[in-house]
């Protein structure tokens, strides 16, 4: 019985890997996806408040920029577990996320900037079916974040060695909540297990950059993010499992999502044509356990508390992005990015609210200048998991083979006055 509610709590523990995982978002621009967030030293709009903060200091007069990213995951799974049939395969049902954003910045001085952004840095879910063989694993995990960062940003120019930026800005976690359901397969019939949780309060954290721009034709940008440490509290329910539980009881976590930090180069070899590196690094290490409190003693637990281990590494991304201006259509511009992603998850904690893996990515994007003061920005992303196969997992899981690709459209504006 003990070994039962470990396994229902760790599905809260898994929502929280879903935040401090591979379903991190580092979509936050529709325009910078074009070129697959390799924006860092580049950042020439207000969307610089995500990717770098001290890129306010070169912005100018008033900015706008906003959009709209929708994420459709695919996933499936093929049974190497003695829950059902060997090599059974089952798929994800077919969801969309919609991931919005919203930046803007106001030149206070000739060199200071501030300004503030809006977005979605952790997030989305899996469903699948009710009657799957996984699904004393989980059913359904739905996770969504909403993020505020106010920013300032300040240029130091004519320093003889060329233009130094620097800013920095203050995280705040303002909106979270998960939702989550599994079957308890260990009764006849079986139970059910569902939890409503929500962000308790806000959280904070901060962020800070500097670009040096040696000449007109190479850039140079490093931006840090700090850890956001958040608490999640929530209802959960239990249905057709009456010998040692409640009906419902209240839970709560915190989870800490990781810091990180990115260091970028961006050169313009030829006239029109803007190239930028950068090597991002998750500090997933500090994710090593998390604890799930009641607020009553459970009978099945034999206390109120319990400790799931994680031992997430840490990890690292490169991401390269190419942006072109000088083409025969006047006020168009076109971008194309790849970039590899490695995932911090040990084979051993892998599950099915989370089928993450390393992956590759490939973007395209494009602007049009519809007038002096507004462009239209449209991109396209897609990401291609290696397949991954599991055993040996802990109890949340189920030993099988992942397989997995998102479709990711975006489209947004960027405004100039």
């Amino acid at each position: 019985m003990r070994k039962l509610i470990a396994t229902i709590c760790l599905i809260f523990l898994c929502a929280g890997s879903a935040f401090a995982s591979g379903f991190s978002i580092y979509e936050a621009s529709v325009r910078a996806n074009g070129v697959l967030g390799a924006f860092s030293a580049y950042a020439d709009d207000a969307s610089t408040i995500f990717y770098n903060p001290a890129g306010l200091g070169g912005l100018e007069g008033i900015n706008i920029t906003g959009g709209a990213t929708i994420i459709a995951p695919r996933s499936s799974f093929r049974n190497l577990s003695p829950l059902g049939p060997m090599g059974q395969e089952t798929k994800m049902e077919k969801q969309e996320f919609l991931v919005p954003n919203f930046y803007g910045s106001y030149q206070i001085t000739n060199n200071l900037t501030a300004g503030i952004g809006v977005y979605a840095p952790f997030g989305l879910g899996t469903k699948w079916p009710e009657d799957w063989v996984g699904r004393g694993s989980s059913i359904e995990t739905s996770i969504e974040t909403i993020f505020v960062t106010p920013s300032v940003g300040y240029e130091f120019s004519d320093t003889g060695i060329g233009n130094i930026r620097v800013g920095a800005g203050l995280r705040i976690a303002a909106h979270g909540k998960v939702k989550l359901s599994r079957a308890v397969t260990n009764f006849s019939p079986e139970g059910t297990f569902a939890l409503d949780g929500d962000l308790k309060e806000p959280a904070f954290g901060f962020n800070a950059g500097l670009q040096y721009e040696p000449t007109d034709k190479v850039t140079l940008g490093f931006t840090y993010r700090s850890e956001v440490t958040t608490e999640f509290e929530g209802d959960a329910t239990f249905q057709n499992l009456s010998v040692g539980f409640p009906s419902s009881a209240q839970g709560g976590a915190e989870i800490t999502l990781p810091a990180s930090y990115v260091v970028a180069l961006n050169v313009e070899p030829i006239e029109g044509l803007r190239t930028e590196l950068d090597y991002v690094w998750w500090g997933w290490s500090s994710y090593d356990e998390l604890a799930i409190e009641f607020d009553q003693p459970i009978p099945a637990l034999g206390g109120s508390t319990i400790v799931n281990e994680r031992n997430y590494d840490n990890s690292w991304q490169l991401r390269f992005g190419a942006e072109y201006t000088e083409l025969p259509v006047k006020g168009l511009t076109v971008r194309g990015g790849i970039a590899y992603d490695e995932n911090p998850i040990r084979d051993r904690y892998v599950d099915p609210t989370l089928p993450d893996s390393d992956r590759w990515l490939f973007s395209g994007g494009l602007s049009y200048q519809v007038t002096d003061y507004l462009a239209v920005d449209a991109s396209y992303i897609f990401i291609r998991a290696k397949q991954r196969k599991v055993t040996n997992t802990h109890e949340g899981g189920i030993d099988g083979v992942y397989t997995t690709y998102a479709n990711l459209p975006g489209l947004g504006f960027t405004l100039n006055l």
